[in-house]
């Protein structure tokens, strides 16, 4: 339908004659009839009934000017927001995440952050903590939730680090494995099992807690991906440990079991020193990082 048209017939129909309604939108009587007539052949049916003092809808009429509220509506909001956008450039935010986060933190988030500041564009990158925090120093990404894992984190005095939470890590088994009747697990119960880890800083972690329960774990399969490394823990094949935060993204066939002694890593938010075009929308997405995580404990 044409939008030109549509708007005509609604004031047609608010005036209630085509005289006064061609001469409050500028029009000639006959233009605006030529307007009313091709949407009645577009449609048709006729939409006007003439009476002795103008006209009136048609029950096709009242049907079509229930619709054009709410189209005309969207028209004028879309013309305003593309208006007001020629006043406000597109901003655009680059964030980096370990995976646990993007499953966890960043959705809910984005819903915080976008409610805020919508004219804001976001792209998000998903990596490990030594990766991510190269990127964010040389400028390819404005912020990066990052984690203490090993390595730990950099004495740098060009980054901000602002603590989001302490996540404890769970045990992930088979479904049928012995240990998962045990409500909460005790690490050394599984010094004789096969792990299954995914990348160095993990592979650290987990050392670090197995010597603390008193035995040195046997890592026998090492994939790149948490697809991966749940795939195999699934079919039998091996146990891990996992963030916390990951496990509403974690498959449906494996066990999860807290632990006794868990091991902690910190969740932060980094940004740059140096401001950046972008350091007041970082700035922003770590205000929301911040109520999600104040949100989801509280």
């Amino acid at each position: 339908m044409d939008i030109t048209a549509l708007r005509s017939f609604r004031e047609v129909h608010r005036t209630g004659s085509l005289t006064a309604a061609a001469r409050a939108l500028g029009y000639t009587q006959s233009a605006l009839s030529r307007q009313i007539a091709a949407l009645e052949a577009e449609l048709g049916t006729p939409l006007l009934r003439r009476h002795a003092r103008g006209v009136r809808p048609t029950p096709a009429g009242d049907v079509l000017l229930e619709h054009a509220a709410a189209i005309l509506q969207r028209v004028d909001h879309a013309e305003r927001d593309v208006r007001a956008s020629r006043d406000r450039p597109v901003t655009n935010l680059r964030v980096g995440s370990v995976p646990s986060a993007a499953a966890a933190l960043l959705p809910p988030a984005l819903g915080a952050f976008r409610a805020a500041e919508p004219q804001v564009r976001v792209t998000f990158a998903e990596d490990v903590t030594p990766r991510l925090l190269p990127r964010l120093l040389d400028g390819e990404l404005d912020l990066a939730v990052i984690t203490s894992y090993p390595p730990g984190l950099p004495a740098q005095t060009d980054l901000t680090l602002t603590h989001l939470l302490d996540d404890v890590l769970v045990c992930v088994l088979p479904r049928e494995h012995p240990a998962a009747a045990l409500p909460v697990l005790p690490l050394a119960e599984l010094a004789d099992e096969t792990w299954v880890e995914d990348y160095a800083g993990a592979a650290s972690a987990l050392a670090t807690a197995c010597a603390r329960a008193g035995f040195t774990p046997r890592i026998d399969i090492e994939c790149g991906s948490w697809l991966g490394k749940q795939a195999f823990v699934a079919a039998g094949h091996g146990v891990a440990l996992a963030p916390r935060l990951l496990v509403p993204a974690l498959r449906q066939d494996l066990a999860i079991r807290e632990l006794a002694d868990p091991p902690r890593r910190g969740v932060y938010a980094a940004t740059r020193r140096r401001p950046g075009v972008a350091a007041e929308a970082a700035a922003a997405f770590r205000r929301a990082l911040t109520e999600t995580v104040g949100a989801t404990t509280s």
